[in-house]
């Protein structure tokens, strides 16, 4: 295809990837972008060194290390604060990239950078004078309802959540959950005292409340601090999305609007990255790109499946699990996105 028209629909971390990847190969593309803001607002990513590499690749190594927090270690406790894993990044990620947590709007400001983007909401007419249409819409795609109108809409996995940032956590350089029953939070750390929080609950163990944070209310401190300072919390349901054919024609899906899990694997933001460097590679073989992305993709829906029907054991059981073949069962998780996509 010599000098490609191609339209992203999408300025999100996937779309904005996509115009960086492609601008490397010479091929300029139209972003549209519904949300007229899209860089406001947001809580914490943590980025895992996939992801990072991913960045490294487009350009942005030096400003994602500048802007983010390195994250140095793993650590898994039960609901009362006591030791189920502990593990340094590095075991998981053989040094590949560092893995780093930033706060979401910065992550989006690095890559808005040098990207010209319409305030457009997209209707299947805009496809028209592009040679290739990318849909990088998210989880609730038009581009997907549009191309794929047979596609199963975004499915519950049995989640609520609920994310804030927030001061008073002093720990650095470190990566924590807390396992309930049926419940689970995690505090990721973005440097000088600010945190991402991120607390996750399964619909059957959910119980009306007047105030959410009750529903955590056995968990130990640092938990209960932070609990306390929330404020500007995104609440909202977890769901996945996951296609086995994601091009048809001249338009392709990449990022959420492709495949979208429960986060337990912080993949998201991974996957979009990789989503973009694959695609500007393979314009010419968007069979090639679906083969390449689709393999990775389905990895990662089966093992977040596998980690959320473990983390939702019986305590118990899950805990003896954990403390014995834990760190082995964690570490095989990632295995295969330790290699380039």
């Amino acid at each position: 295809m010599t000098d490609p028209r191609v339209l992203i629909v999408g300025g999100g971390i996937a779309g904005l990837g996509a115009a960086h990847a492609l601008r490397a190969k010479g091929i300029r593309a139209d972003v549209f972008e519904r949300n007229p803001r899209p860089e406001a607002g947001g809580t914490g990513i943590y980025l895992p060194a996939n992801a990072v590499r991913a960045l490294t690749t487009l350009g942005f190594g030096a400003e994602i290390r500048a802007a983010g927090h390195e994250i140095r270690q793993i650590r898994m406790l039960d609901h009362r604060g006591r030791p189920l894993i502990e593990l340094p990044i590095d075991a998981v990620w053989g040094g590949i990239a560092p893995s780093v947590a930033v706060e979401h709007a910065e992550l989006r400001r690095i890559l808005r950078g040098g990207i010209d983007v319409l305030t457009k909401s997209f209707v299947s007419d805009d496809a028209a004078p592009y040679d290739l249409v990318v849909g990088a819409d998210g989880i609730r795609s038009a581009v997907r309802e549009w191309v794929f109108p047979d596609a199963a809409a975004p499915r519950p996995v049995g989640e609520v959540a609920w994310r804030f940032v927030t001061d008073g956590y002093p720990v650095e350089h470190l990566w924590c959950t807390w396992q309930g029953h049926g419940r689970t939070f995690l505090a990721v750390s973005l440097g000088a005292g600010r945190v991402y929080c991120y607390a996750d609950l399964t619909t059957a163990a959910a119980a009306p409340s007047a105030d959410w944070r009750t529903l955590f209310a056995e968990f130990p401190e640092p938990v209960q601090a932070l609990l306390a300072g929330a404020t500007d919390v995104h609440h909202g349901t977890i769901e996945e999305v996951f296609l086995d054919e994601v091009h048809r024609g001249k338009t392709v899906l990449i990022g959420d609007a492709a495949h979208a899990y429960s986060p337990n694997m912080a993949q998201g933001a991974a996957l979009a990255l990789e989503d973009a460097l694959v695609l500007a590679g393979t314009v010419d073989d968007l069979d090639g790109y679906a083969r390449r992305r689709v393999a990775r993709a389905r990895w990662v829906r089966g093992q977040t499946r596998r980690r959320d029907r473990a983390r939702h054991l019986p305590p118990l059981l899950r805990d003896t699990v954990l403390r014995t073949i834990g760190p082995r069962l964690f570490k095989a998780a990632f295995r295969p996105l330790l290699d380039p996509p």
